[in-house]
């Protein structure tokens, strides 16, 4: 396979490239950019696989951690998949752009939309990609069992914030917030299990690879993304005039859970 003769890092990027072309083409066809959202996490599935593919057999360390990055990107991916398929219209952001862009918006997604968040797969995926490429030893065990369950813990808290929600949005009342269940210590523990999730990965790495320290760019990134661009920033300018959101401001940490 031409993988084989690729390091992790191209193989990764070729994978990828092809992937969102393919997805680039789907959307222009049901005039949908949205389902690019539910691509995200089988984006980087696809990368751990094809640095699998590309080294042969990575060692138990990098397996585990490539193991953890599918488990937890097939899980988002099929739950942002039902959600788009259950709504069934384009995203308000991409029907913005569309507007915006007017008719030159069919060429211009290629870049704006699905180029841009391919680059951002990539950089994210830097450490676990790293990981798979490199024999690294486990010469601090406890440091890696423990960034191991952190980014096990992240996928668990990412899977019961979001179940939490999808009940409360069958059932819920006109102004009604949810502030039971984990959201009740942080107002986007869906976001702080993926943020934890991250850091829990490039941990793993580090305790196996320590010369890979600067990798740290990428959960920083991931970081960023999820509390000032993509995530809770964006979440909360949508809910900011919601009945009842101020209070839930007010009283929740909107990050970081906080217990007291």
């Amino acid at each position: 396979m031409i993988l084989q003769n690729m390091n992790p890092y191209q193989a990764g990027a070729s994978i990828i490239a092809v992937a969102l072309s393919l997805l680039w083409v789907i959307s222009l066809l049901k005039r949908d950019a949205s389902i690019i959202d539910s691509f995200w996490g089988f984006g980087f599935v696809l990368i751990a696989l094809a640095g699998i593919i590309s080294v042969g057999k990575p060692d138990e360390v990098a397996g585990v951690i490539a193991a953890l990055v599918i488990l937890w990107g097939l899980r988002l991916s099929l739950h942002l998949f039902s959600r788009w398929w259950r709504e069934g219209a384009e995203d308000y952001r991409y029907q913005n752009m569309r507007k915006h862009h007017g008719r030159h918006f069919w060429w211009r997604s290629l870049f704006t939309v699905f180029a841009l968040q391919g680059v951002l797969m990539w950089l994210v995926a830097v450490p676990f990609m790293a990981a798979i490429g490199e024999r690294g030893n486990v010469d601090y065990p406890l440091l890696t069992l423990a960034a191991l369950i952190a980014a096990l813990l992240g996928i668990i808290i990412e899977t019961i914030a979001d179940s939490q929600l999808k009940r409360f949005r069958r059932t819920a009342q006109k102004g009604e917030v949810l502030r039971k269940g984990l959201w009740a210590y942080t107002r986007h523990p869906n976001y702080f299990g993926d943020t934890l999730f991250w850091w829990g990965i490039w941990g793993a790495v580090v305790s196996i690879s320590p010369h890979l320290w600067w990798t740290a760019f990428a959960p920083a990134l991931m970081n960023f993304l999820l509390v000032n661009i993509s995530g809770a920033a964006l979440l909360e300018r949508k809910l900011r005039k919601k009945e009842g959101y101020a209070d839930y401001q007010e009283n929740t940490s909107r990050f970081i859970p906080k217990f007291w």
